[in-house]
């Protein structure tokens, strides 16, 4: 009889033991899952796939799009991201609009989250800020997730245009306006428990250019050599924010590219648009060219011209027009030696009186351009003279005062 009892007593203890255990063990797991939701979420919002685009009617690129897109950085140290919400603000350069008024709205049918209760609300342009507002119709029981894989989950695409023909030439300058204490930030709420919980402080805010299209289709870069001097041409069949070309050349011997010019380019454009750039008073030699093309937020990118300028020694003594001419008081006159020898270069009245020696000396082979300053003398006719061996050649300039 007492050893039934002792019996029956262990077996009691040892159900009480267990069941004891087993309502420690939920409640420490109860309490991990509290500690777990109650760790805020960690996440990037960032400006993603800006494209740039034209509407039938217009001239040149008067659209743009760009996705907002959320992405889960610490699962899973919170947990999932429930989200309940978010107010976006970003600040940019109004000056884009063209003279046009500017339009900001939801793409529709473009975001990744099933509940349409996750859009933000009222696009709206308000002076430099882009700004959506929060909808806050999400529930803890209807909260979509964000996900925790890169790239994401995409909020939202917007689209801003203008009713100009084409954006004005001015940077976009995009960029997030940041969380404060002013109701003007960029928030972000996600539920915390079953709580919407502000954790804008959790996040990290970016905008990704590095997806916009090349600015400039170049359609054709060719050279034109006229004496040392090189004629650079080319073209382009579109451009989007096109701030300009940078003009570079080579001596194909070194390959050190120095910076020879600038021409500015259209800004924004749907039309063929044609550029011209003289690079003057080149040494004999070969030489390389390229264009730096630049757009208003500092990307650039190299277009090479194919072939190589090849700037030779004079075949024949020449002596050109002076240019201006009429001049006052400077002008230029430009002559060729085909092979090194001793040249006089005068001026003389109508009288046959010598006015000024320009050049007696010897000189290499090569292509020459010499200033002719007449501060000191009247308004009348001229005459200069190139002597070279047996090469002599005249002409007349006109001084006017």
């Amino acid at each position: 009889m007492n050893k039934k009892i002792y019996l029956y007593f262990i077996l009691a203890f040892s159900l009480f033991f267990i069941s004891q255990t087993s309502i420690f063990s939920q409640v420490n797991k109860s309490g991990m899952e509290k500690d777990a939701r109650l760790v805020n979420p960690l996440y990037e919002l960032n400006i993603r796939n800006i494209e740039l685009s034209a509407s039938s009617s217009a001239l040149g690129i008067n659209t743009l799009t760009f996705d907002i897109i959320i992405l889960h950085t610490n699962l899973p140290e919170s947990g999932p991201f429930l989200f309940a919400a978010g107010q976006y603000i970003l600040k940019f350069n109004p000056a884009i609009n063209g003279g046009g008024q500017l339009t900001y709205e939801v793409v529709p049918n473009s975001s990744d989250f099933p509940n349409p209760n996750a859009i933000p609300l009222n696009p709206t342009v308000s002076g430099n800020k882009l700004l959506l507002d929060r909808n806050p119709n999400l529930t803890v029981e209807t909260a979509p997730v964000v996900s925790p894989v890169y790239p994401g989950t995409r909020i939202i695409k917007m689209r801003l245009s203008t009713s100009a023909a084409e954006f004005g030439n001015h940077p976009l300058n995009l960029e997030w306006q940041q969380p404060s204490g002013s109701p003007t930030g960029t928030f972000v709420y996600a539920y915390i428990g079953d709580s919407a919980t502000n954790i804008s402080g959790d996040g990290t805010f970016t905008v990704d250019s590095s997806n916009i299209p090349l600015p400039v289709e170049l359609s054709g870069f060719t050279s034109v050599i006229n004496r040392n001097d090189v004629v650079l041409n080319w073209s382009t069949a579109s451009e989007i924010n096109n701030s300009g070309f940078d003009i570079e050349r080579s001596a194909v011997d070194n390959n050190k590219w120095i910076k020879v010019g600038y021409v500015r380019g259209n800004g924004s454009s749907g039309l063929i648009n044609n550029y011209t750039f003289e690079d003057k008073g080149l040494n004999s030699g070969k030489y390389l060219y390229r264009l730096k093309q630049i757009d208003f937020n500092g990307n650039f990118e190299y277009f090479n011209l194919q072939n190589d300028v090849v700037i030779g020694v004079p075949e024949n003594f020449s002596l050109k027009q002076n240019y201006p001419n009429p001049f006052n008081p400077v002008t230029k006159i430009d002559f060729d030696i085909p092979l090194e020898s001793r040249v006089s270069l005068k001026v003389y009245n109508t009288e046959g009186k010598e006015i000024q020696s320009l050049v007696n000396g010897s000189l290499n082979s090569g292509y020459y351009s010499i200033e002719f300053d007449a501060s000191s003398l009247p308004s009348g006719v001229y005459y200069y003279r190139l002597e070279s061996g047996n090469f002599v050649s005249t002409k007349k300039l006109m001084l006017l005062k």
